[in-house]
């Protein structure tokens, strides 16, 4: 057993370049037999050539007995010589957040991301095993989940997707890329709890017992009952959901590479907004069409959505002038060419153009300068790629020179794919415009109508069809001043 786990994690080390004295391995340990087994067999490894090792180790103070784990941990760590850091940091519950367990593996997180920045290590090792992965995946089989949930736990994740997250959820301010960008390991995803402990017996490790494993207030330890009187039907059952999980996890890979081949001619993103074309949506297999949606959501900082609300998004996509909202944060518009999807309090002043003036006169054709680093270019021809600061005009329908200027009282348009005129203050509340830009906004107008409110929606009597002849370009187009 001893040298079987041993070669396990030795080719896992190898497959992921991380078999080297250069590299450091970040070693999350409990004190619990999964992560002393790993930090075991991970010591060995490293006097066989392998990574160099540093021991994490928090407290999370949810119970009495762990601050002796903690001084546990440190004592084993100073015994054979390892670097350790041990910390207590208090976890804190809210309404919404998903109970302690939820809570505490955040600001757990949390701490091994910014160790893993602080120490410099390649990646950071957690010892989840097989167990864990088919309890993992009956808990999301349970509430149900798509291929994202039912692929339960990858053996390497990229700090993009743990890493970075984690420290976000910390420190909203933006916060760069650590050298090394550590992935997050999983050497014992393949090794079952009995192996496990055998193999601690074999070497006379002591864990440590943590009693909220078999406490049936958590739901994850009602699951493993549930687990192991599935094992009376399959004795192999921890064994065959793992199979399950990685021909799941591939298929869904799949489905992420097809998504990127279609993303640059379906999605035009922009500050706080992402744009499907609407044609392109529609020829979208209906898996493309939900990752795509989650793919977007995810885009715009909002949390993941669920399966109704994916759905609902889907059936709202073939009615034109219809909207919805995406929970809380989000806000979902069919228009006749695009569906739109927005996160209001992402725009930010410094993401939308702002009139100084009353009135300004464009140049018609050429480009005329806006302000704070923002221009308009007026052409036949479109100044830069599809993006919602944009519009073609169809020349004819136009009374007069263009120009942009500030809203006034009464302004009212017709967006296009909408059932008819509105007000433009009604317009504004609905997309969630942050009242300090309304003011300010540029509306492209003629002397008699509003043309454009410009990077949310045109009027639909101005706007060219693809097939028109000649057609007016309007671009809004942004550099930073230096």
């Amino acid at each position: 057993m001893s040298d079987l786990l041993l070669h396990r994690v030795r080719v896992f080390l190898l497959s992921h370049r991380l078999f080297s004295p250069e590299a450091l391995l970040l070693v999350a340990v409990s004190g619990g037999p999964d992560s002393l087994c790993l930090l075991h067999l991970l010591y060995r490894l490293a006097a066989q050539g392998g990574p160099r090792l540093h021991v994490a180790h928090l407290d999370h103070g949810l119970r009495p007995e762990a601050v002796a784990e903690a001084s546990r941990v440190a004592a084993l760590a100073a015994a054979w010589g390892l670097p350790a850091t041990v910390e207590r940091r208090a976890v804190r519950t809210r309404p919404g957040d998903g109970g302690p367990m939820a809570a505490a593996r955040r600001v757990r997180y949390a701490f091994l991301a910014e160790l893993a920045r602080a120490s410099g290590a390649n990646a950071v090792a957690v010892a989840h095993q097989a167990d864990d992965q088919a309890e993992t995946v009956l808990m999301h089989l349970i509430r149900g989940a798509g291929l994202a949930g039912l692929r339960g736990m990858r053996a390497a994740v990229p700090w993009e997707e743990w890493g970075q997250r984690a420290t976000e959820a910390r420190c909203p301010e933006p916060v760069p890329a650590p050298l090394h960008a550590p992935a997050l390991i999983r050497p014992l995803l393949d090794t079952t709890r009995t192996e496990i402990t055998g193999y601690c017996a074999e070497h006379g490790l002591a864990p440590v017992a943590d009693p909220s494993n078999s406490s049936p207030r958590y739901a994850r330890s009602r699951v493993r009952r549930l687990l192991h009187d599935l094992a009376a039907e399959n004795p192999q059952v921890v064994e065959a959901i793992g199979r399950s999980a990685t021909l799941v996890g591939d298929d869904f890979a799949y489905i992420q590479s097809q998504l990127a081949v279609a993303w640059p001619g379906l999605a035009i993103e922009a500050p706080g907004q992402i744009a499907f074309a609407r044609p392109a949506w529609e020829h979208l297999h209906p898996a493309l069409q939900r990752y795509a949606l989650r793919r977007a959501a995810g885009a715009l900082g909002a949390p993941e959505l669920s399966m109704p609300q994916v759905e609902a998004a889907r059936a709202l996509a073939t009615r034109p002038g219809r909207r919805m909202r995406l929970g809380a944060n989000l806000r979902l518009e069919v228009e006749h060419a695009r569906i739109v999807m927005t996160r209001p309090e992402a725009l930010a002043p410094a993401a939308a153009p702002q009139l100084a003036v009353d009135e300004l006169p464009l140049a018609t054709p050429g480009v005329t300068p806006l302000g704070r680093g923002w221009r308009c270019v007026v052409g036949p021809t479109p100044a830069a790629p599809p993006s919602p600061w944009q519009v073609a005009l169809r020349p004819e329908t136009l009374d007069g020179p263009l120009r942009f200027r500030r809203r006034r009282p009464g302004d009212r348009f017709r967006p296009v794919g909408g059932p008819g005129s509105r007000k433009l203050q009604d317009f504004f509340v609905d997309r969630k415009v942050p009242r300090d830009l309304r003011d300010a906004w540029p509306i492209l107008a003629t002397p008699t109508s509003i043309v454009w409110v410009a990077g949310l929606r045109p009027d639909g009597r101005f706007v060219a069809e693809a097939r028109s002849q000649s057609t007016i370009w309007v671009s809004l187009l942004y550099e930073p001043e230096t």
